[in-house]
């Protein structure tokens, strides 16, 4: 997968050192996988993620602690087009229970 914003998780890292091993993992992963739909994601995730809205997913990482919200475009393996990520949002666990997971956009 195409990994957009991985500046993103890195600054977020940056500010919450407990998490940087756990983003750091979760970026290589996303990087290496070439995800079809949201249940191949699913079963293949090394992180809890469910489906939110249609097109986005959210992820928890740290036992729960935070969470990263992405619009994704799933890989279409027939026209041999990988799939994209795009980090709409990462915060604490706090942070995403104050936002709608379905809306909320990424602003720098």
């Amino acid at each position: 997968m195409r990994l957009i914003t991985r500046r993103t998780i890195e600054a977020f890292a940056e500010s919450h050192e407990d998490a940087a091993q756990a983003l750091a993992d979760w970026c290589a992963m996303v990087e290496a996988a070439r995800w079809t739909d949201a249940l191949h994601l699913q079963t293949t995730s090394q992180f809890p993620a469910r489906p939110i809205g249609g097109k986005r997913v959210v992820f928890n990482i740290k036992g729960n602690s935070y969470r990263i919200i992405c619009a994704v475009r799933y890989a279409d393996i027939t026209r041999d087009l990988n799939g994209v990520v795009l980090v709409k949002f990462v915060g604490t666990h706090a942070q995403y229970d104050d936002i709608d997971a379905e809306t909320v956009e990424y602003s720098a």
